[in-house]
């Protein structure tokens, strides 16, 4: 079997959620196929020898696409003009065309797509003239900026974010319906897609995430941490929240809070004598079983978290939103939510003083990651799809 993987940024080396996602699906895929790989190179993630080495290992091509994907003010108002998504014209080009039309004379059993934007310039080709197009959809993409429309306090912002939302949904839809199989990472996005579509095979396709017994979580450390990208604004939010709402209560601000993960350092002045603001770590893993409890309030963007996956398959305790917890089963997980100050407040205080409590929940979290993340359980689903 041969399979034509197509993806909006370079998954490795794996820098954030997406990326991480993303090498799952295709070392799931290498398992049952022989995979080639057009790759978009972006700004953001560029693609480097360490990209080719990594993903040499599961693709036996690697077509790499330069896109200009920065954002350019004259492109964003004429697609405004012309009533097109700008968020996806950023990922379409002739030349892109041309490179996966040329790609095509190969012969491939399926096309997979991982994500809206990596599908998006097949809505220049004759989908009934393509092998059968399987997309892996990371988010529900204009829910996301629905939700940014509806938090945006500018008139003028909030008009604008409610157009982006609205060309996105219609372009959205209409690429989700072309395709012969959807992937939602969740089954709150499967739901939409089954509800908001014309699709009828839409099959939910967890993030795989592997665990890691040879780690010994410390839960004797009653202290907190934050983990994650703070170039991402839900993640500069939730910090802002944990500093500025909770650890100002005199009741916590005795505590250690951990602040770390990539460009965090440039959060330096948080630092205090219960906030230690760490930067970037090599070993996240090791971090979070020596760190305490993961507090991550998180109050805009969508999809699942991946830290959070990461942290609960160690068997570290978690505290999050609802939102945080999207695409998790709570009662089943372990999860504990609060959404506001005063709860996250009560939890934190509960936390901190039980360590039997800290160990019950985030061996629940372990043992709901071991049955419906594991690695095994997502192939199952993909050789579903790919062998009937």
């Amino acid at each position: 079997m041969k399979i034509l993987y197509i993806a909006p940024k370079s998954p490795a080396p794996v820098i954030d959620g997406g990326c991480f996602a993303m090498m799952e699906c295709l070392k799931g895929l290498s398992t049952i196929a022989e995979v080639d790989g057009i790759i978009l190179e972006t700004y953001k993630h560029p693609y480097t020898k360490e990209s080719e080495r990594i993903l040499g290992q599961y693709l036996r091509k690697q077509t790499v696409v330069p896109m200009k994907t920065e954002v350019n003010p004259a492109g964003a108002l004429v697609n405004f003009i012309r009533r097109r998504n700008y968020n996806l014209s950023r990922f379409k080009s002739d030349k892109l065309y041309h490179i996966i039309a040329e790609k095509l004379r190969e012969k491939y059993d399926y096309i997979v797509c991982d994500s809206l934007f990596a599908a998006a310039q097949l809505s220049h080709f004759d989908m009934q003239e393509l092998p059968p197009v399987i997309i892996r959809s990371h988010n529900v993409e204009s829910e996301i900026w629905k939700l940014h429309a509806s938090l945006e306090s500018s008139v003028m912002k909030r008009f604008y974010l409610r157009q982006l939302e609205k060309t996105l949904r219609k372009e959205e839809i209409d690429i989700l319906n072309k395709a012969a199989v959807l992937w939602a990472i969740s089954e709150e996005d499967r739901s939409w897609m089954l509800q908001n579509t014309q699709q009828k095979n839409v099959l939910l396709l967890p993030v795989s995430v592997d665990l890691h017994p040879e780690i010994q979580v410390h839960y004797d450390r009653n202290s907190f941490f934050h983990l994650g990208s703070m170039d991402w604004k839900p993640n500069q939010e939730a910090v802002q929240f944990l500093v500025k709402k909770i650890w100002v209560n005199p009741e916590v601000s005795s505590f250690k809070l951990f602040i770390a993960g990539s460009k965090s350092e440039h959060f330096k002045f948080y630092n205090s004598d219960s906030i230690d603001v760490v930067g970037w770590v090599k070993d996240s893993n090791a971090f979070m079983a020596q760190s305490g409890t993961l507090v991550t309030p998180i109050l805009s963007g969508s999809g699942i978290r991946i830290k959070l996956l990461e942290a609960m398959a160690l068997g570290i305790p978690c505290i999050t939103t609802a939102l945080g917890a999207a695409g998790i089963d709570v009662e089943k997980s372990g999860i504990q939510l609060a959404e506001s100050a005063e709860a996250f407040t009560e939890t934190i205080l509960k936390f901190h003083e039980n360590a039997g409590l800290r160990q019950e929940l985030g061996e629940k979290s372990r043992d709901y990651i071991l049955k419906y993340h594991s690695f095994e359980s997502c192939i199952a689903v993909i050789k579903e799809t790919l062998e009937g």
